[in-house]
């Protein structure tokens, strides 16, 4: 287990990994290629863009490395299954054996791995997102096809175009962490459901230690060691359009890794109640998670 790894009665568990995709040595590589599945290795090297199969890799390792600091299993021994829509998850064989749920994202240069352990409580849904702001993206004709007419309304109320353009990219961070959870991804119209999210200074913040052992890597990253986290961001689902159990409570937070990334968590559990999230986040490298191995 990780020592930041606190245990919540009746309830649940979340560490997030911020993992910067860099270079990778050839010696490295060679490693990280050894753990892979031979499904994944195909994967991997169908991407034209050498520098995709790099973060494509990568992403892959750092999973693995990831997933062996909560079980006694090396990086290789880790299995993988995908639902109808490409949503990984555990082995059913493994997932009973470490009641560990995952997921992860990438964006730019960012890998966002969240683990959670429902702790006392069946296990539910899980779904992270992290997302890079893109200044050229046209983001205005996007609104009428991905959005509700809530979240456009709202969007557009706001004073500038700066404004617009980072409420925008936080929307659909949120909104990608929950179809993820979900598992229907885009296949689920990003229209059915609506956060109601308010300007920060009207939303109460939760301070977040990014726990980080190499100041370098913090600031090389530009990033600081307290992160403002948000907490239960207002998920609206029309009745109409649930196909999921009635019975699920969402749960979701917000925050911004820096100016230009932010991410979301959502989360979900039978029951009409929330339960209590315990939150940890850590800072790591490519480079510190493959040296252990």
């Amino acid at each position: 287990m990780i020592d930041s790894l606190t245990s919540s009665k009746n309830g649940v568990n979340v560490d997030l990994f911020f993992i910067p995709l860099n270079d990778m040595s050839a010696a490295q590589t060679s490693l990280a290629e050894s753990w892979l599945s031979d499904d994944e290795l195909a994967k991997v090297r169908r991407y034209r863009d050498p520098k995709a199969q790099i973060k494509g890799l990568q992403v892959r390792a750092a999973l693995r490395t990831v997933l062996s600091r909560y079980a006694d299993l090396s990086p290789h021994e880790w299995c993988f299954e995908y639902g109808a829509k490409g949503k990984p998850s555990l082995t059913a064989t493994l997932g009973q054996q470490t009641g560990l749920e995952f997921n992860l994202s990438h964006s730019g240069d960012w890998l966002l791995i969240g683990v959670a352990q429902f702790d006392g409580v069946e296990s539910g849904l899980f779904g992270v997102d992290i997302e890079r702001s893109r200044p050229k993206t046209d983001i205005y004709p996007i609104l009428n096809h991905y959005f509700s007419p809530q979240e456009t309304a709202a969007l557009l109320a706001l004073a500038d175009e700066a404004s617009q353009r980072q409420r925008f990219f936080d929307l659909w961070a949120l909104k990608e962490s929950y179809i993820k959870a979900t598992g229907l991804g885009l296949a689920q119209s990003l229209k059915s459901f609506a956060f109601e999210l308010k300007p920060f200074e009207q939303l109460a913040a939760d301070s977040l230690e990014l726990c980080c052992q190499d100041a370098g890597l913090r600031q090389s990253c530009g990033v600081t060691s307290m992160l403002n986290v948000y907490p239960h961001i207002l998920l609206k689902i029309p009745i109409h359009t649930l196909d999921l159990a009635d019975s699920l409570h969402w749960q979701t937070h917000f925050g911004r890794l820096t100016e230009e990334y932010r991410f979301a968590i959502s989360l979900a559990h039978a029951g009409n109640a929330a339960l209590p999230i315990t939150l940890t986040a850590q800072l790591s490298s490519i480079e510190v998670l493959l040296a252990d191995y």
